[in-house]
């Protein structure tokens, strides 16, 4: 029994601020994406990330079975990809990389362009745990550009500003 209501953990952690990625894949079993806001750096050896996803999600069987993936980390006025990958814009609904401009590097996982950071990674292990799957990933290539943070807080995106 949990003595916490899960849609009041849901608020509380809705309050609080995280980056915004699109997280993409390539291969043999399709292409695929998805938004999310648990990116988090894993460990510095190897370079690795992690991010979680629901064991419902559509793209999590055909990004575990490519075995790649790609972590775009988005900047700000990329919100229309974000939207785009949450399912939110109607007219991309079938063709969600319609959003933004794409190319690859190592993997072939699919890597926006003019996002802040792009991490292409290699799946590493996959954990379950209540109702997510963690994903960690190898980077064996990644790119960074001089852009200002995509950042979504309290239901809304915001910018990062300098206090």
């Amino acid at each position: 029994m949990h003595a916490i209501d899960p849609a009041a953990f849901r608020h509380a952690m809705g309050r609080t601020a995280a980056g915004v990625t699109v997280v993409t894949s390539d291969g043999a079993h399709g292409r695929v994406g998805v938004t999310v806001s648990s990116l988090s750096s894993l460990s510095l050896e190897p370079p690795s990330v992690l991010f979680c996803l629901h064991r419902d999600s559509r793209c999590l069987p055909v990004l575990l079975a490519n075995g790649v993936f790609a972590a775009n980390i988005l900047a700000q006025g990329q919100q229309r990809v974000a939207d785009s990958f949450a399912g939110l814009v109607p007219e991309l609904r079938e063709d969600r990389f319609g959003a933004g401009d794409w190319d690859g590097l190592a993997t072939g996982a699919p890597l926006l362009r003019g996002a802040l950071c792009r991490f292409d990674c290699r799946l590493a292990h996959v954990f379950d745990y209540g109702t997510h799957r963690i994903v960690t990933g190898d980077v064996v290539a990644l790119e960074t550009h001089a852009e200002h943070p995509l950042v979504y807080s309290n239901r809304s995106y915001r910018r990062l500003e300098v206090a």
